[in-house]
């Protein structure tokens, strides 16, 4: 079976979450230990969904532009 790390359905380990997230492997594992990313355990090993990563990755995007449109002049739309 080969892996692919572009699919949907792949499952990262700890170094590889950090790779795609560009960030430190240590700043991950508080992360887990702080319950703050989505990751599941699989016996004694933390793995992590490429599709969860990718969902939380966007919602986190989602609450900062929610937080930043205001500041930058945008108040949403007025009812009529």
């Amino acid at each position: 079976m080969i892996l692919d790390p572009t699919g949907v359905n792949y499952v990262m380990n700890t170094l590889q979450a950090a790779s795609y997230l560009g960030v430190p492997s240590d700043l991950i594992e508080t992360m887990v230990e702080k319950g703050s990313i989505p990751f599941t355990k699989v016996g004694d090993r933390t793995v992590f969904s490429k599709a969860a990563l990718d969902y939380w990755i966007y919602a986190k995007s989602m609450e900062s532009l929610r937080e930043d449109l205001p500041s930058l002049g945008f108040q949403g739309r007025r009812g009529k």
